[in-house]
């Protein structure tokens, strides 16, 4: 039953309180999660040869058709006929006069993750032959919603990262990395998610950071959902430089005029 012990709007169409089985998928760069109930709707008494008590089809002349065994039989090409307190009535197959009809009630929710982001450092520009050290944001997230009136969630995980550097190099790896500062390491350290180019030139960096999801619904416990999601960072443009080491007098800051200053 709903928590508040009320029928969602939805569910109270179909005349259940109780919330349907759902069940979620990755689809088209997120999840969709789907939920219906199979509710009979129909009305009408039943007629078995001029009898209230089941329903038979006419054959067009006022008779009501009946097997071998003499229970009436549904002709699609004939309106079935009901007695109904002296009335007869003739209804059409798949109305809602027809007690053997079957309303379904569905709904499907999608949920997106929240984009995540990369960093490098230094910031745009890389040194040939040093370690740029590259980095992500992501974190476990959650998407709230609603399905057939009940609440919904979607619970996203990071589960791996994978890197492209834009020199032909990759890095996949299940961290997302950090600062060199959040490292306690100086610049130009080799980390975890680092990567050194070899060759001068701009590079595009593309980042896709994968996610596992779980859902919940109307809240009954967690459920994982088959396979992963992959979403992409806005990448980064960059451009890798030599860098010559010139030696001076003294240190720039005591004599700024000094050579190469």
């Amino acid at each position: 039953m709903a928590d508040d012990g009320a029928c969602a709007p939805q569910s109270a169409v179909a005349g259940l309180c109780d919330p349907p089985p759902a069940s979620g998928a990755i689809n088209d760069g997120g999840v969709d999660l789907s939920a219906g109930y199979d509710a009979n709707s129909g009305g009408g008494g039943r007629s078995n040869g001029g009898t209230s008590d089941g329903p038979g089809a006419s054959n067009g002349d006022g008779r009501v058709v009946v097997d071998d065994n003499g229970t009436a039989v549904n002709d699609p090409n004939n309106p079935l006929v009901f007695v109904r307190d002296g009335f007869t009535v003739n209804c059409t197959p798949g109305t809602p006069c027809d007690p053997n009809l079957v309303v379904s009630i569905s709904d499907v929710a999608s949920f997106k993750p929240a984009v995540p982001s990369q960093g490098m450092e230094p910031d745009g520009w890389m040194v040939v032959g040093l370690p740029t050290n590259f980095y992500a944001a992501a974190s476990v997230h959650v998407r709230s919603g609603l399905l057939l009136g009940f609440p919904a969630d979607v619970r996203f995980t990071p589960a791996g990262y994978r890197w492209d550097y834009g020199d032909g190099d990759s890095l996949h790896s299940r961290t997302g990395g950090a600062t060199w500062a959040a490292q306690n390491l100086p610049e130009f350290s080799e980390t975890t998610t680092s990567h050194t180019f070899r060759a001068s030139g701009s590079h595009t960096i593309v980042l896709d950071v994968i996610f596992t999801a779980e859902y919940r619904f109307a809240g009954q416990p967690w459920r994982g959902i088959r396979g992963t999601l992959a979403v992409p960072t806005q990448p980064l443009t960059a451009v890798a430089g030599d860098a010559k080491t010139v030696l001076v007098e003294r240190e720039c800051t005591l004599n700024p005029s000094g050579p190469g200053c």
